[in-house]
């Protein structure tokens, strides 16, 4: 009677959570990282991890956007500087990487991989990722990292772009301090 009423409670429970589950189609995973508030309009450049063709259609993407958004592009200023790296990404990285290959980051990052599956595949892409790491100009201190993937395994760079930037600037916005 008791396994009964738990295998029914059970149940219950998974039937509420499902409609939950299916409205998570969405195949974006943003990590964010603030170290502080960004001043609202502040000034901005960008900076290239690669010089790449996919590189350089985000930098572009974000200008556009940010301008959109309040933020004043000023290459060679004195203000922020937003660092982007973007790149296919294969099955053998990790989602979450934010801050991974930062050597003067103190904190200690292990990855297992429990598939034993005898086969590489390491070098076969899966999906497409924008890395953004904000720092200001003078101080070289980082306030703002994130890192946004499309796990979609045929994800185009070119038309995800727009729509994984779109994310990031709204997840920014949450890290601004209104003018004084």
């Amino acid at each position: 009677m008791r396994l009964g009423l738990g295998m029914a409670a059970a149940l219950m429970l998974m039937a509420t959570a499902m409609p939950t589950a299916a409205r998570a189609d969405d195949p974006m995973r943003l990590a964010v990282v603030s170290y502080g508030k960004i001043p609202a309009g502040a000034s901005f450049e960008t900076e290239l991890f690669q010089n790449t063709e996919i590189s350089n259609h985000v930098a572009s993407t974000l200008k556009d956007t940010l301008t959109a958004h309040g933020f004043r592009y000023e290459p060679d200023g004195r203000g922020l500087v937003f660092a982007i790296n973007a790149d296919p990404t294969g099955r053998g990285e990790s989602d979450q990487a934010l801050g991974i290959t930062d050597q003067n980051n103190g904190q200690v990052h292990i990855t297992i991989d429990t598939n034993d599956t005898g086969q590489s595949t390491d070098t076969i892409a899966r999906g497409y990722r924008i890395t953004l790491g904000i720092y200001e100009r003078e101080s070289g201190r980082y306030v703002w990292r994130a890192e946004i993937n499309d796990l979609k395994p045929d994800a185009d760079p070119m038309t995800a772009t727009k729509p994984m930037v779109e994310k990031l600037v709204t997840a920014l916005e949450k890290s601004l301090k209104s003018a004084e």
